[in-house]
């Protein structure tokens, strides 16, 4: 008599269990290439090997939107990478990186604390450095970049625009073609961080070859960019006591402007700023949107 055969639960049990470790295998290098790539693209790591992060050899769709949203709500920077490719390009590659996230509005000249005979009109919100010295300074180290553009947004530095902040070199043309002779002095060295207008500053930031990349929205700039904290004022290195700098708006209602040279040391960032300036607001999370309407056309 023939006895049943018993079921095998796994049919050919060899061969089960070789395919399990082949696709745990598949797996587990899949797995170990992604993280690979993620440590590439690490901003930490990127300024020391760009080309290594796929992100960086990535080009910029010819119009595109970034949404930040902040402490203070959110609002969209509407991108036309025509109007200045280098700065445009380099936008893009940061919020592809999440490089943003995190960011404090450290810089936020708005209100006139000046106590002139003249009124100081708004000038800028200034952010880009993501609160950590080792990275924030790898990136000025190595990452800052010579392009140039001219200005050709419409209106050039008008409000809402947005603009790479830049060094101050001597006037020399034939170093920055684009910035004009009769400028005070000329823009040169763009790295990660980024200004939005609150004013018309045109007469003050195209001359010397300051050139929007984007642009804000009226209803966001009302809405959120006009409301983001601003009792601080300006940064306290670039307006010490008894400075005539034709861009102080004086420290703040307090004196306590941030001083970038100790957010920038070790120790620092944004450590530092909650510390000593809790109430700046900041970037939560960043997202990139198709291009909408003819905002930055």
């Amino acid at each position: 008599m023939r006895l049943p055969q018993l079921s095998r639960p796994f049919g050919n049990f060899p061969l089960f269990f070789s395919c399990l470790v082949c696709c745990l295998l598949v797996t587990g290098l899949m797995a170990a290439a992604h993280k690979s790539s993620k440590d590439r693209c690490n901003p930490k790591n990127v300024c020391r090997a760009p080309s290594a992060c796929s992100i960086m050899k990535l080009k910029p769709p010819p119009a595109f939107a970034v949404r930040f949203k902040t402490s203070a709500g959110s609002f969209t920077v509407h991108v036309n990478s025509s109007w200045a490719p280098p700065y445009a390009a380099r936008f893009y590659h940061l919020v592809r990186l999440k490089y943003y996230e995190g960011a404090r509005f450290y810089r936020m000249t708005y209100k006139d604390f000046s106590r002139s005979s003249t009124p100081v009109p708004p000038f800028v919100v200034q952010f880009g450095y993501m609160g950590k010295p080792e990275v924030d300074n790898c990136w000025d180290d190595n990452m800052t970049s010579d392009q140039t553009s001219p200005v050709a947004a419409p209106g050039g530095n008008v409000r809402g625009m947005v603009t790479f902040s830049m060094g101050a070199i001597a006037n020399k043309t034939e170093q920055v073609p684009y910035c004009s002779p009769t400028a005070p002095y000329c823009a040169l060295g763009f790295s990660t961080n980024i200004f939005i207008n609150y004013g018309n500053n045109s007469a003050k930031l195209d001359a010397p070859g300051f050139a929007p990349f984007g642009k804000v929205s009226e209803d966001d700039m009302v809405n959120v960019v006009d409301k983001l904290y601003k009792e601080y004022g300006e940064v306290a290195d670039l307006c010490g006591t008894g400075s005539t700098d034709v861009y102080c708006n004086g420290y703040g209602a307090a004196c306590k402007g941030a001083s970038m040279d100790k957010f920038l040391e070790e120790g620092g960032g944004n450590k530092y700023l909650a510390k000593r300036l809790p109430r700046l607001d900041y970037v939560k999370r960043v997202n990139t949107l198709p291009a909408s309407g003819t905002m930055a056309s």
